[in-house]
């Protein structure tokens, strides 16, 4: 399985996927700051609280990264089946459904470390900015912070499997723009704020759609060794 996942990495050259999830991550800093300049000009506290701080962040790196992960699915699924490039790889002697698992595994992976580490990252520097600048009225106490931590990894699982939805109506319709809109109203859904609470806010909501992600995965390609590529 690990040399199916290295040779679709290789194949589809993902690795230059990274310099976007960089340009994000400088997206992220550049929209918090904004938000800071923004409300400080009108007389407004930025920041209420650590809170609504990484509620803010989460939302941001959420939501970049689940419509990341629909691009993701478009070259390594979608695309393969509209030009019929994936026949092709289903006559090699290798089991179907091993194939789409790398596939999957790939989108999975990529989507929980990126949301993962960038959630990290940009916490990480608000709060270093935060220590010289002062702009949040209270501290960060250590069990606030063990608090966030445990959000945010489980965030970011829930993110992974919440990244395969898409897959659901994209490949039904062997459609692009329907992959990609379907992960815009994911994140719609998911990701839509009112008084620094989120659908994420629960964690119990998310965790369960990602279950749902994962068992929509499952019903795509259970019987992909009967089904054909038309």
């Amino acid at each position: 399985m690990l040399k199916l996942i290295n040779l679709e990495i290789k194949k589809f050259k993902l690795y230059h996927y990274l310099k976007g999830v960089a340009f994000a991550n400088l997206g992220f800093i550049g929209l918090l700051s904004l938000i800071y300049f923004l409300e400080k000009n009108d007389g407004n506290v930025p920041f209420e609280s650590y809170d609504m701080a990484f509620t803010i962040i989460g939302t941001m790196v959420r939501a970049t990264f689940i419509i990341f992960a629909s691009v993701l699915l478009v070259r390594l699924i979608i695309d393969e089946y509209k030009t019929k490039s994936i026949e092709v790889m289903f006559t090699y002697p290798i089991n179907r459904k091993k194939i789409m698992i790398a596939k999957l595994s790939i989108v999975m992976f990529f989507t929980f470390f990126t949301v993962l580490l960038s959630s990290l990252f940009i916490g990480g520097l608000f709060y270093v900015a935060d220590s010289i600048v002062q702009f949040v009225p209270e501290e960060l106490t250590t069990e606030a912070l063990n608090d966030h931590l445990i959000s945010m990894f489980l965030g970011s699982l829930a993110t992974a499997g919440l990244s395969l939805i898409p897959l659901f109506f994209g490949l039904r319709k062997k459609s692009v723009p329907v992959t990609i809109v379907s992960s815009i109203l994911l994140v719609a859904l998911t990701n839509s704020t009112s008084n620094d609470f989120t659908l994420f806010s629960i964690i119990a909501i998310p965790l369960s759609l990602a279950a749902v992600g994962v068992l929509i995965a499952f019903l795509s390609i259970r019987n992909i060794e009967k089904v054909d590529v038309n």
